[in-house]
C-alpha cells in the first residue's frame, strides 16, 4: 500500500512545489497558458463554448492530473513506471480535449449547414420585397433557430461596430468553415463588383447547396456499411481485452501488473489509434 501511494504524494509534492514558486514569483498562469492555448480559442468559438482557452487549458492539465492518478492507483505502478505515466496521461488529456471540442464543433458545423439552404432562400426572398442585406440578415435571425441564428447575430453585431456585411460574412466563413459557406461569401462578393439580381444569384446558390447535400446523403447511405464494419474492427480488440481481463484472473494480473503487460497494452492502443486514423481516411470523401 505505502508503494502504491508513494509515486502520488512525490507527485503531488512536486506539482504543490511548482505551485508555489509560481505563487511566490507572481506567475500567472493563465497569462503562461494564453500563448499555448490560442488554437484552442477558435475551436472553442465554433464550438459555442462560453468558456475561455485559458480556462479551457486547466480544464485539460487537471484531468490529466486525474487520468495520472487513476493510472498509478490502477498499474501499481513504481516510481519510474510512475514518472513515466504523467506525460503519458497529460497527451491523452490533450487529445481528449481536442476529441471533444472537435466532435462538438462538428456537430454545430453540420446543423448549420443544414440551415444553410433555408437561410438562403429566406435572404432571396427578402430581397426579392425590398431589403437590403443587412436587413435580411436581421430577419433570418429573427425566424431561425440556432447555430444559424447565432452565427448571423455575429454577423449583424460585426457590422455594428463598423465591418462591411462582406467582410462579416468572410469572417463567417472563416468561424464556420464549409465549401457551402464559402461559396456564399464569394458570390456576394463577387455580386458586389460586377452588380446582378442577388435575389436569383441566392436562390441558384441555394438550389445547388440542396443538389450537394443530396448526393452526400447519398455518399453516406452508401458507406454506412463500411463504417459499422469499422467501428465493430475497432471496438473489437477492447470488448475482448476487457472480457479477458474480467474472467481470466492470471492474464490480468499479467497485463496490468507486469512490464511486459504494460509494454502488450501499449502498442494495442499505439495499433488502434493508427487502425482508427487509416479507417477514417478510407471512408472521407472530399465534397
Amino acid at each position: 500500500m505505502v508503494g502504491t501511494f508513494a509515486p502520488l504524494a512525490i507527485g503531488a509534492s512536486l506539482i504543490g512545489v511548482i505551485g508555489l514558486l509560481m505563487f511566490a514569483l507572481g506567475v500567472d498562469i493563465r497569462k503562461a497558458l494564453a500563448k499555448y492555448t490560442k488554437n484552442y480559442q477558435t475551436a472553442i468559438d465554433r464550438a459555442d463554448m462560453s468558456i475561455k482557452a485559458e480556462e479551457f487549458g486547466l480544464i485539460v492539465l487537471g484531468a490529466g492530473g486525474l487520468v495520472w492518478v487513476g493510472a498509478v492507483l490502477g498499474f501499481r505502478s513504481d516510481l519510474l513506471i510512475s514518472a513515466l505515466l504523467f506525460p503519458v496521461a497529460m497527451v491523452v488529456a490533450v487529445l481528449g480535449g481536442n476529441i471533444f471540442l472537435k466532435i462538438r464543433g462538428d456537430m454545430r458545423m453540420n446543423g448549420f449547414g443544414n440551415q444553410l439552404e433555408l437561410v438562403l432562400r429566406m435572404l432571396a426572398g427578402a430581397l426579392r420585397v425590398g431589403l437590403g442585406l443587412r436587413q435580411a440578415i436581421i430577419l433570418v435571425t429573427e425566424e431561425v433557430p440556432d447555430p444559424a441564428r447565432r452565427e448571423f447575430m455575429r454577423v449583424i453585431g460585426r457590422t455594428n461596430i463598423g465591418l462591411s456585411v462582406l467582410d462579416a460574412l468572410d469572417e463567417l466563413a472563416k468561424s464556420m468553415p464549409s465549401n457551402e459557406m464559402t461559396m456564399f461569401a464569394r458570390c456576394l462578393r463577387v455580386q458586389s463588383q460586377t452588380g446582378g439580381d442577388l435575389a436569383k444569384v441566392l436562390e441558384t446558390l441555394a438550389a445547388t447547396i440542396r443538389d450537394r447535400r443530396r448526393v452526400m446523403r447519398k455518399m453516406s447511405a452508401l458507406t454506412a456499411q463500411g463504417r459499422f464494419g469499422a467501428i465493430i474492427i475497432g471496438a473489437l480488440p477492447l470488448l475482448v481485452g476487457g472480457f479477458v481481463i474480467a474472467t481470466q484472473a492470471d492474464m490480468a494480473q499479467a497485463l496490468l501488473h507486469t512490464q511486459p503487460g504494460w509494454i502488450a497494452l501499449g502498442a494495442v492502443f499505439v495499433l488502434e489509434l493508427l487502425a482508427a486514423f487509416s479507417l477514417n481516411r478510407i471512408l472521407q470523401f472530399d465534397c
